[in-house]
């Protein structure tokens, strides 16, 4: 039996610690253009995660969605690409006063509000939704609930309460399979990794993601499982930044992002210049991951399918 793909992505400005740097141009046009073209060319299958919030103060609304209506209308073209909402919720134009990023932080109507939110947004630009992810995999016990009652029909999040799909630790692997929620929603959970992380040796369970792992230290787990839900992230291609757990040169990378690249971005965002980094370890981890599941026994699915 060929093994099931879903690659998700999720399509966004980078706001978080030392490797803040919303630079939307090159995080969110080119890098998700770039993704849609690199699985055009193998053949593959994937769902994007629009994010509707710019995600910083430093990006005007208005600006932030000029950019994503480039890419809405580049992406149209790709058949092998499928468009869903993802939900930050700072800043977004909704009859409340959005102040908290997480989606999960909003009580049940406004939660289902943000939701037909979306679907608007989307239908007005002529595509029908009917996964949602919210932004950091943050949900609450209202969340299912929402989602069927704004007419929602699917979900991928990172389950973080279940047992780990890959839990390296013990080495044990679990067949995670897609779940039927409250109102009969479909949870399509991301691969989940438990480790014991680099960031002060604590445990920690991560989504399965090149922005994490290289494939050549993940795929003996890979390859036991049926079905896989990757997650990757449209500012890893030309953004570079911290990296961690287990990429190939991270410590010189990271001192070279630390002490050169994040303060030449510092000076010449002060100028309104965006900056790309065509040799980022995330891109080149990212191509080997595709390659991968190119020449492996695997199909590439949009999720419900």
């Amino acid at each position: 039996m060929r093994k099931k793909v879903y690659l998700t992505f999720d399509i966004e400005t980078v706001v978080t610690g030392f490797s803040y740097n919303p630079t939307y141009y090159a995080s969110v046009l080119l890098g998700g253009l770039y993704i849609a073209e690199e699985l055009k060319k193998r053949n593959q299958n994937g769902t994007f995660f629009i994010s509707l919030s710019q995600k910083a103060k430093d990006i005007k609304y208005k600006d932030y969605v000029e950019c994503l209506d480039i890419l809405i209308n580049s992406l149209k073209s790709y058949k092998n690409i499928r468009i869903e909402p993802h939900i930050h919720a700072f800043d977004l134009p909704t009859n409340f006063e959005c102040k908290n990023d997480k989606f999960s932080a909003y009580e049940f109507n406004k939660q289902i509000e943000l939701l037909k939110w979306a679907k608007d947004f989307f239908m007005n630009r002529g595509i029908e939704v009917s996964v949602f992810r919210p932004g950091g995999y943050n949900i609450n016990d209202s969340y299912y609930d929402a989602l069927h009652s704004a007419g929602y029909k699917m979900s991928s999040v990172l389950l973080k309460d279940e047992r780990p799909s890959i839990n390296i630790l013990t080495n044990e692997v679990f067949q995670l399979a897609p779940i039927v929620k409250n109102n009969g929603v479909v949870e399509y959970p991301v691969t989940s990794v438990l480790i014991k992380s680099i960031k002060g040796g604590r445990t920690e369970l991560l989504n399965l993601s090149p922005d994490f792992f290289t494939i050549d230290s993940i795929n003996k787990y890979l390859n036991k499982l049926d079905v896989i839900n990757v997650n990757f992230h449209s500012f890893s291609v030309f953004l570079n930044r911290m990296a961690r757990e287990n990429h190939k040169n991270q410590f010189l990378n990271n001192l070279s992002f630390l002490f050169v690249e994040r303060l030449v971005n510092k000076v010449l965002k002060r100028s309104h210049i965006e900056t790309i980094n065509t040799n980022t370890i995330f891109r080149k981890e990212f191509i080997k991951w595709l390659d991968y599941f190119a020449s492996e026994d695997c199909e590439t699915f949009f999720l419900g399918e």
